[in-house]
């Protein structure tokens, strides 16, 4: 694979509810809720990564859980990836998944997920104040 990424176009919304979404969608990966994280992805949601794409909110659901918490001592929290509205994933300090989301609809419609360090580090992180 090329060292293509995979960032969603970045768009404006509502800051304040665009980060509310993110903040359901990582407090229903912290506590692995496929269920919790489908009610925020759009039904025709798309998740592309370096290794494939899904489609569909269960399907997506269902691969960012295992993407972000794949292991126990991993912990994520929101970031702009890549100057788009993310979440990225930690694992002993280090930033080893990254989530770029496009919003519709007061849903997210997009993920762009990006794995491996030095990858992730290449995106341009930002964290925001909590």
């Amino acid at each position: 694979m090329d060292e293509e990424t995979f960032l969603p176009a970045r768009r404006a919304g509502d800051p304040a509810r665009d980060r509310a979404v993110v903040d359901v969608f990582l407090s229903a990966v912290h506590h692995r809720d496929p269920r919790a994280l489908a009610a925020v992805l759009h039904p025709q949601v798309v998740a592309r990564s370096e290794h494939g794409t899904a489609v569909g909110a269960p399907a997506v659901a269902e691969g960012a859980a295992s993407a972000l918490s794949r292991h126990t001592g991993r912990t994520a929290r929101a970031a702009l990836v890549g100057g788009a509205l993310g979440a990225v994933a930690f694992d002993g300090g280090r930033p080893v998944t990254a989530v770029a989301f496009t919003l519709r609809e007061g849903r997210i419609a997009v993920l762009a997920i990006t794995t491996g360090e030095d990858r992730v580090r290449a995106l341009g992180l930002r964290f925001p104040e909590q």
